[in-house]
């Protein structure tokens, strides 16, 4: 018998073996964690949050510590010791451990892949630091721009033109004008549109030299630009909100808060005031932003606000992540600024966690951890006794489920700064107020849809005008992807010396081939969608799997008619807006053209300088920017997305035109936007281009209730992919079975499970797709299913498998 007075059992008798021990969180799919002895000479340099090598099978393995203790059940022949421990103090605290912990449980990874994905890779590996090569003059300014003129003289002589003299000239200008600023190689030789060799023979012959410095030195690290203007005084709504935001943050009271308002209304400004309040009660603050290309506005507006503004993001240098990094987890830093990962900053004494635009579908992790950079905000909130304020004009159905159920508190800014401004006397409706008070309607699929227009003059929002394309086409008696409308507004804007947005989510020059016999598309035979043609290339490209093909002679499927390109991406609506608008200066942002942190910078600054007069693009220009002069928006085509196979797809294609919708009038010139589709009586399109968020939250909300999808279910969305497609079946039906199994054991916990299906992308990189969806009660719901559905999960070559916890992207 034993002490509790039962019979042994094999546990009872497993020998405990005495001695320090500690577990340890390895980076593997495994979900557990694993004991290891530590060696005297590393006892106190291997405690809780400390990095740690040791032996794993065959090779090493780096981990973090996450317990301690003074035996293990482990058989004395399977003690391994731990190998390494670098640091002289732990990464990471008791209270990332514990988000950690809460990320593996709830998105069903391992705890050491969720403790990988919280820390940079240079933090994480301890990666020396490298010293960054520059350029230097090796003779005085002055002899430098002498013999700069002295090859711009002999490029204008030179019968061939002197291209290359030339590029030597320009290089030296630069160098010997601009002494004071520090250039790498490759950022000066971009700056001037010119390769790197030039460069390397001026330094051969004497001109320039190369020098080692530390990255802290290195250009591009700074902020930029003067400071913004800061209001005098708040409006009602504005004061109302940090009032509330404040007083949690003085109690030190965990609270989440939605501050919704409708495009322009001052939410930046609230969020820098609250800021300012955590500082004062000497706490830190995140302020998480859903796109890179928004950080660098972003990190100017609060820069300009506050000293010791950390940046945290993907472009930075390893350099520039450690050093940033150091001087946040010293306390140095007290304000980060960054996308999903900034929410993992190690700031000491947390205060506050703003989420902006918290409705992006970008804070959502598509690799393993799956998390939500929201939820998870929360959630560190809600273990360090922090505010989360989430920020936006088109809150995800779930955030505004949560904040109508006193979950949330929700926080209203009603009308633009501007218009209260303005227009002090105009009225602005209440909380209670529907559009049905305008006396107007229009119907969408025999659902009425209030008339916004009354309401969105009051708040001060642009004038919207809807172009049916199907009807534009038809007067102008051929296929056209500007309306007259368009146009109009567009040249009269530029008369004025005002500025224009065109806004259209597909990027490339053509988005797509087909035959003109058998109407097929040409399809990319990794991916099953469509390859796009890309001028720039002179060939197809899939924007997945990246793979390039030649435009054939003829059709490949039929064999028999010629094959024609379609459709309009950014790329051609570039150049069609070249030929319109002749002589105007236009810039194009998309991920085709913005590959680096400063791209996105330059092309920013010209156009808020006014240096640009249009700008188009995909999706990162749509939200968080704000130039006051910019007076039309036009969105060539609204229809984008709308029939794809995802729930969330009429909720997106709202959110996206209610973002691009209120770039316009943001100054105090009245603004319009227009908008193009062939579905002028969609209720995404209707309600998006009035910025009518409750008209459509309260239809698409009704749909979600009668078909049990979030926020009146948690899904969880099982994928498996295989280069057999046979063998994706036969895996995703154990999946479906043993749901179903789940499903039948604990009646009323799950809502449905649907599949296996072929995904909607049936196709991708050559493997095929299957997919189990499961609609849950709740939480505690979602662990158990996910609990029964891990042990069948299976990575290697030729078969993936991934749970995906409240996705976002059904895809």
């Amino acid at each position: 018998m034993n002490a509790r007075g039962k019979l042994f059992d094999a546990q009872d008798l497993k020998p405990v073996v005495k001695g320090r021990f500690v577990e340890v969180a390895l980076p593997t799919p495994v979900d557990r964690v694993f004991d290891y002895l530590v060696p005297e000479p590393l006892a106190e340099r291997a405690k809780v949050g400390h990095r740690v090598t040791v032996p794993f099978g065959k090779r090493s393995l780096q981990g973090f510590v996450v317990a301690e203790k003074h035996d293990s059940t482990l058989m004395r022949h399977q003690i391994k010791e731990i190998l390494e421990a670098p640091d002289d103090e732990p990464l990471l605290g008791q209270g990332m451990l514990q988000l950690t912990k809460w990320m593996a449980e709830y998105y069903a990874c391992a705890w050491g892949e969720a403790l990988q994905a919280v820390l940079p890779a240079v933090v994480r590996t301890g990666r020396k630091r490298r010293l960054l090569t520059v350029l230097r003059l090796a003779k005085s300014p002055a002899e430098t721009l002498g013999h700069a003129a002295e090859l711009e003289d002999k490029a204008r002589a030179s019968k061939s033109g002197g291209e290359r003299t030339l590029g030597y000239a320009r290089v030296l200008r630069a160098m010997g004008t601009f002494i004071e600023d520090v250039f790498t190689p490759a950022h000066l030789a971009e700056k001037l549109g010119v390769s790197e060799s030039p460069i390397r023979t001026l330094v051969k012959q004497g001109w320039l030299r190369f020098e080692k410095i530390e990255p802290e030195h290195a250009p591009g690290g700074g902020v930029l630009g003067a400071p913004e203007r800061v209001p005098e005084t708040l409006t009602y709504d504005q004061h109302k909100a940090l009032e509330a935001v404040g007083g949690a943050i003085d109690r030190d009271e965990f609270k989440t808060f939605l501050l919704f308002g409708v495009t322009g209304s001052g939410k930046t400004e609230v969020y820098i005031r609250a800021i300012a309040c955590a500082l004062e009660h000497g706490k830190s603050a995140i302020v998480l932003v859903p796109e890179i290309s928004l950080t660098p506005q972003t990190v100017r507006r609060f820069a300009s606000r506050f000293e010791g503004v950390s940046v945290l993001h993907s472009s930075m240098t390893d350099a520039e992540r450690r050093d940033a990094w150091k001087a946040i987890g010293s306390g140095k830093s007290r304000v980060v600024i960054g996308p999903r990962s900034a929410l993992f900053a190690p700031v000491k004494d947390l205060g506050l966690v703003v989420v902006d635009e918290e409705h992006e579908g970008t804070y959502k992790q598509d690799s393993t951890p799956r998390y939500h950079a929201r939820d998870t905000a929360i959630m560190r909130c809600r273990l360090e006794r922090a505010v989360a304020l989430l920020g936006s004009a088109t809150p995800s159905l779930e955030t505004w489920h949560n904040a109508q159920g006193g979950k949330y508190e929700l926080l209203e800014l009603k009308s633009r700064v501007r218009a209260i401004e303005q227009r002090p006397e105009s009225r602005v409706p209440g909380p209670g107020s529907t559009a049905k008070d305008a006396g107007h309607g229009t119907r969408d699929a025999g659902h009425a849809v209030p008339d916004a227009g009354h309401e969105a003059r009051d708040s001060g929002l642009a004038s919207v005008e809807i172009i049916d394309m199907a009807q534009e086409c038809r007067e102008q008696h051929a296929m056209t992807f500007f309306s007259r409308r368009l146009r109009g507004a567009c040249s009269a804007a530029l008369e004025r010396d005002e500025q224009v947005i065109v806004f259209l989510n597909r990027r490339g020059y053509h988005t797509l081939l087909s035959c003109s016999n058998c109407g097929q598309a040409m399809m990319c035979p990794q991916c099953d969608i469509p390859m796009s043609f890309h001028r720039g290339l002179k060939k197809m490209a899939c924007h997945y799997c990246l793979n390039t093909a030649p435009i054939p002679p003829q059709c490949p499927y039929c064999l028999g008619g010629p094959v024609k390109l379609m459709g309009m991406g950014t790329e051609r609506l570039e150049e069609e807006l070249n030929v319109i608008f002749a002589g105007r200066q236009i810039a194009r942002m998309d991920s085709d053209v913005m590959k680096t942190r400063e791209d996105y910078e330059v092309t920013l600054d010209a156009f808020r300088a006014g240096e640009t007069q249009i700008l188009v693009g995909t999706q990162m220009i749509a939200k968080g920017l704000d130039f006051p002069n910019v007076t039309v928006v036009g969105v060539v085509s609204a229809d984008v997305g709308m029939g794809l196979g995802d729930f969330r797809s009429y909720e997106r294609g709202f959110q996206l035109l209610t973002q691009v919708a209120g770039r316009a009038g943001r100054g105090s010139k009245p603004g319009v936007v227009i908008v193009q589709t062939f579905q002028p009586e969609h209720i995404s399109i209707v309600t998006g281009a009035r910025q009518d968020y409750r008209a459509f939250v309260s239809y698409e909300l009704q749909h979600r209730q009668e078909s049990n999808y979030p926020p009146f279910s948690r899904v969880v969305l099982i994928t498996v992919e295989a280069h057999d497609a046979a063998k994706a079946d036969e895996e995703a039906g154990k999946v479906a079975s043993t749901a179903d199994d789940f499903a039948k054991r604990y009646q009323g916990t799950i809502y449905q499970v649907a599949g296996p299906f072929e995904a909607p992308i049936a196709k991708l990189r050559g493997r095929h797709r299957r997919q189990v969806m499961i609609k849950a009660r709740g939480f505690r719901e979602v662990r158990g299913v996910v609990e029964a559905i891990k042990p069948l999960v299976k990575v290697g070559e030729r078969l993936r498998m991934s749970i995906d916890v409240d996705p976002v992207n059904m895809l």
